[in-house]
C-alpha cells in the first residue's frame, strides 16, 4: 500500500498507519529459565544460523522448534519440504538440560515452552483486539507463516476461538498476497473544523483538491479510471483530546455532520468503552482511490494431486494428555474439496506444518482452505 504524507503550514498532516504488533518469539525462540526460576521462551532467538539445536548447525540452547520436535508435531525427514534433516536427538539433548533445570520430563518441558510462546501471541492478539473494542471470539483465527499451523489450535483455544482457517499455502501467504494486492493510493489535508460548524462546500472542495492529487497517482500506475473506487475518511477528535479516530465519511444525503458526529461517538465507545456528547473536531480528511488486485494468482488456483491422503501414524504429545497419543498424518497437497479429518492429526505440506489438536476437527472447502472447529 502507498501512502502519501506531508506538511502543510508548517504542521504535519496525520495519515493512517497499517496497524501492526509485533511479538518477539518464533520456531527460533530461544527457551530459558530466568532468576526468578520461571521459564522464559525469547526474545532471544537462534535466527537462522546457527538456528535451533535440531538443525545440526552449532545451536545448542533449545528452542520453540527444537520442543516442536520432541513433541512428534515436526517430522524430522520432511521439515521445509524434505530440504532440511532436522536431528532429533540433538533437539532432545537440548531440550533435556532445561527439562532437568525445571524437575521435568522433556516432553513437558517441551510442552511448557509451547504454552509459554501460545500465552505470549494471545497477549498480542488481545491487544489489537480485546483492548480495542473487539472480541475475538466472534470471529477466525488464521495462521499464516512456516510454523503458524503448529500454534493454531492452541492459540484459538487460549482466545475462546472455535474456528481456525488455514490457508492452502500458509507459508508464503504474505508473499502471494503481496503479489495479488490491490493497488491504492492516499493523499490527506488538514482540515480543521467543528463538526457542528461542518461547511459541506468547503469539504468538498478540500476533497476535490486532494482528489485531484490522488488520481494523478493512481493513473501512472497505469490503472483505467473505471477501475478505481474512491472512498473518504475524516479523523475526528473530541475538542481538546490530542488522539484521533479514523472515521469513514459519507457525502450521500443532507445529513453529513450529524452522521458522521454519530459514527464517531459510536467509534469512541467501541474502542475506549465511552463516549458523551461533547464537541467533536475534523482533524484531517482522506481520500483513497482503490485499484482491485488479482482475485487469484495462476500459482495459488487450488489443484490437488493424486496419490493417499492418509500417509502414516505419530505418536505426539499433547497439553493435557499425560500418555503421548497416536496422531493420523495428512498429505495436504492430496487432500481433496470436502475432506474431513479429526484430531489429533498432523497435516503436512512442502510450506507448513499443521498441528490438529483433540477436539477439532477439520473440512478442506472450495478454494482448498482448511477450517478447523473445535467441538
Amino acid at each position: 500500500m502507498i501512502r502519501s504524507e506531508g506538511v502543510i503550514g508548517g504542521y504535519p498532516v496525520r495519515v493512517a498507519m497499517v496497524d501492526v504488533n509485533t511479538i518477539g518469539a518464533g520456531g527460533g525462540s530461544i527457551a530459558r529459565i530466568d532468576a526468578s526460576g520461571s521459564l522464559r521462551v525469547g526474545p532471544h532467538s537462534a535466527g537462522s544460523e546457527p538456528g535451533p539445536a535440531c538443525y545440526d548447525r552449532g545451536g545448542l540452547e533449545p528452542t520453540v522448534t527444537d520442543a516442536s520436535v520432541v513433541l512428534g508435531w515436526l517430522d524430522p525427514s520432511y521439515f521445509a519440504g524434505g530440504t532440511l534433516k532436522l536431528k532429533a536427538e540433538l533437539a532432545q539433548a537440548a531440550l533435556s538440560q532445561l527439562a532437568n533445570a525445571l524437575n521435568l520430563t522433556t516432553e513437558s518441558a517441551a510442552l511448557g515452552i509451547h504454552r509459554v510462546l501460545n500465552a505470549q501471541m494471545a497477549e498480542g492478539i488481545r491487544l489489537v483486539s480485546v483492548r480495542q473494542g473487539v472480541d475475538p471470539r466472534g470471529y477466525a483465527l488464521v495462521p499464516l507463516g512456516g510454523a503458524g499451523g503448529i500454534h493454531a489450535t492452541a492459540l484459538a483455544h487460549e482466545l475462546g476461538m472455535t474456528r481456525v482457517v488455514v490457508p492452502r499455502i500458509p507459508g508464503v501467504l504474505a508473499a502471494a498476497g503481496l503479489l495479488a494486492a490491490p493497488i491504492e493510493h492516499e493523499v490527506s489535508a488538514a482540515f480543521t473544523t467543528l463538526i457542528c460548524a461542518l461547511n459541506l462546500d468547503a469539504l468538498n472542495g478540500a476533497l476535490k483538491e486532494i482528489d485531484a492529487k490522488a488520481a494523478a497517482l493512481i493513473a501512472a500506475e497505469r490503472v483505467a479510471p473505471d477501475e478505481v473506487t474512491v472512498s473518504y475518511f475524516a479523523d475526528i477528535c473530541y475538542v481538546g483530546q490530542s488522539y484521533n479516530i479514523e472515521i469513514p465519511l459519507r457525502l450521500d444525503g443532507k445529513d453529513v455532520a450529524e452522521r458522521l458526529y454519530r459514527d464517531f461517538l459510536a467509534a469512541h465507545d467501541r474502542i475506549y468503552g465511552h463516549a458523551v456528547e461533547g464537541p467533536a473536531k475534523i482533524v484531517t480528511v482522506r481520500t483513497i482511490h482503490r485499484a482491485r488486485g488479482s482475485e487469484v494468482l495462476e500459482e495459488m488456483r487450488f489443484n490437488p494431486r493424486q496419490g493417499p491422503v492418509d500417509i502414516g501414524r505419530r505418536a505426539i504429545h499433547v497439553a493435557d494428555h499425560k500418555e503421548p497419543m497416536t496422531a493420523t498424518v495428512y498429505d495436504r497437497d492430496v487432500m481433496p474439496a470436502g475432506f474431513r479429518l479429526a484430531g489429533p492429526a498432523i497435516v503436512q505440506q512442502s510450506d507448513t506444518t499443521t498441528l490438529v489438536e483433540p477436539g477439532w476437527s477439520g473440512l478442506v472447502d472450495e478454494a482448498g482452505n482448511l477450517i478447523l472447529a473445535r467441538e
